[in-house]
């Protein structure tokens, strides 16, 4: 049994190593030094007035329960925090990067040409809109004040915002409000427990491949012992 329990936790010990490594490669390699893994600058470009993401539903149950009756209590951005960093390739105008729930960025777009993405891929690029036709002129998005997050100016600007729970989409504008998007953006994300986990995992696959190599070792000693020894006298 040992030897069965031995090569057993020998075999969990490979998928922790492998696991924890990529975590620790991702974290080493990957993250800049504010923490985000952030995507190279794709051009999106459209001839409405804006551009804007399918609507996310966010669902989280803030406390988790552990066992043995405690709980831990915990905040959305303590898991993920998103961020948008773009420039308007028209000099003359600024860009605007919003968050809002969707109740809300609704309302401001009721019949007002927009593109919504409904696919995207990053190798290769590609992006799949599907147009919203409308009549409507929009107000300027700087002069909304529903956005749960908000940048906007000419060169380059950045957008963090930590998850929380609701209905919310991404839209991009010129800052005036007027018609034709061409912007230039990456996406990144920080996800604090990468480290952690990784380290977790890397060491806990260390201890399971120790211990599985100590038991295998031991198995195989105590059958060479318990073999009985042959005597062969000669006549």
């Amino acid at each position: 049994m040992l030897l069965i329990f031995g090569v057993l936790i020998l075999l969990g010990s490979v998928p922790l190593l492998f696991g924890g490594g990529a975590l620790l490669w991702v974290h080493i390699a990957l993250t800049d030094s504010e923490g985000f893994i952030t995507t190279k600058y794709h051009t999106f470009e459209r001839g409405s007035y804006a551009i804007v993401t399918e609507p996310a539903d966010i669902e989280f149950d803030e406390e988790w329960n552990w066992g043995w009756g405690w709980h831990r209590a915990w905040d959305l951005g303590d898991l993920v925090t998103f961020k948008v960093e773009g420039s308007n390739n028209d000099p003359s105008k600024g860009i605007f990067i919003g968050v809002a729930e969707e109740s809300y960025l609704s309302g401001y777009l009721s019949d007002v040409e927009y593109d919504e993405i409904t696919d995207f891929s990053f190798r290769p690029y590609e992006v799949e809109y599907t147009n919203h036709p409308g009549s409507s002129v929009p107000a300027a998005p700087t002069s909304q004040t529903f956005w749960t997050a908000e940048m906007s100016g000419t060169g380059t600007q950045t957008l963090e915002w930590e998850l929380e729970t609701g209905t919310y989409s991404l839209m991009l504008m010129n800052d005036d409000g007027y018609r034709g998007v061409d912007l230039d953006v990456a996406i990144g994300a920080k996800v604090p427990l990468i480290f952690g986990v990784g380290v977790g995992m890397a060491v806990g696959g260390i201890v399971a491949l120790i211990a599985g190599i100590l038991m295998v070792i031991f198995a195989v000693r105590g059958r060479k012992r318990s073999q009985p020894m042959h005597i062969i006298s000669e006549v």
